[in-house]
């Protein structure tokens, strides 16, 4: 376990995002069910998703200070690079997670993580554009992070009030979901060797751009279930929906691999479902049972995630953080 925490792979900070999302998600079932218990659910996994993410932090630190080569390795490697994206998207996260909770301290933490996101995504993409080692094979539904990672901001900077800075990154998301879309749909289809074992689980990415755009839509445009949903919001649930009856698709195949770091990928995209879902029930009221189900879903599959991540540090497996 110390080996792990004393140098952890920037990937690691995927487990961020689950962890708050599935508080974000436990905030919205506690506002529709009004129990007092989900309340404090919903408080433990966010103090949980801060706990890891100072911990990573700290690890990635003293990585930098006594192996900067591994750092600089995970930089250059063609995926792996991807994952320093899910740093500042953790953050605009945990500021969503801590609005309940606090006055001042949401609003330092989102600018921060805004800020940062904004530096990540012109670096990966200058990597990206500059760098010659890549190739199609290399694409993969890891991409998103970064690049889609801007439509978590406005989570957060609409209720903090940062409305046209929210709508800066809602739109940058957008135009590069529709770009990476593409790209990653023509590797899975049409380029060979198919993805690698290791990377099928992030497959699941697929899910999370279309109902995180459905959730910032509703924030930015102000849509409470009052009016109709309008055009774009029924177009981006709809998307969401058909990434997850394709994901279904897939469960027998993922339940056939092994436990690798990747399968965090199905934590967040699982959790922006079941808001979604939420969400959409203020208008559908027929949805309700869809987002009841995937909230029961989602929170085994993290709780069981980070279980079966307590066991893989601990016993040391090689595998499974490569």
């Amino acid at each position: 376990m110390r080996t792990f925490l004393a140098a952890p792979p920037v990937s690691a900070f995927a487990m961020v995002m689950g962890l708050s999302g599935l508080s974000l998600a436990w905030t919205k079932f506690s506002h529709i069910s009004q129990l007092v218990y989900a309340q404090v659910f919903a408080l433990v996994f966010g103090l949980l998703a801060a706990f890891v993410f100072i911990v990573l932090a700290l690890g990635l630190l003293r990585k930098q200070i006594q192996a900067p080569q591994k750092l600089i390795e995970e930089w250059n490697h063609p995926v792996k690079s991807s994952f320093f994206g899910a740093i500042s998207v953790g953050v605009c996260l945990l500021s969503a997670v801590i609005f309940p909770h606090s006055a001042k301290v949401p609003e330092v933490v989102w600018v921060a993580g805004a800020s940062l996101h904004l530096l990540a995504m012109l670096a990966v993409l200058n990597a990206w554009v500059h760098r010659e080692s890549l190739q199609a094979s290399h694409a993969c539904p890891v991409r998103f992070i970064p690049a889609v990672g801007n439509v978590v901001i406005p989570l957060g900077g609409v209720k903090l009030g940062y409305i046209e800075t929210s709508w800066f990154f809602f739109g940058v998301g957008l135009i590069f979901w529709i770009v990476l879309l593409s790209l990653v749909m023509y590797r899975l289809m049409f380029v060979q060797p198919a993805l690698p074992d290791r990377l099928k689980p992030t497959m699941a990415i697929f899910l999370a751009p279309p109902t995180v755009a459905f959730s910032s839509w509703l924030s930015l445009t102000g849509q409470t279930g009052e009016q109709p949903l309008d055009s774009v919001g029924h177009i981006l649930i709809a998307i969401g929906f058909f990434f997850a009856f394709f994901l279904l698709t897939q469960f027998k195949k993922f339940a056939q691999l092994p436990f690798f770091m990747s399968w965090w990928a199905y934590s967040f995209p699982s959790a922006s479902f079941t808001i979604a879902a939420f969400n959409y029930a203020t208008f559908t009221p027929a949805a309700i049972y869809i987002a009841y189900a995937a909230f029961v879903f989602t929170t085994i599959l993290i709780v069981g995630l980070f279980v079966r991540t307590l066991m893989a540090i601990h016993m040391k497996d090689p595998q499974w953080v490569d």
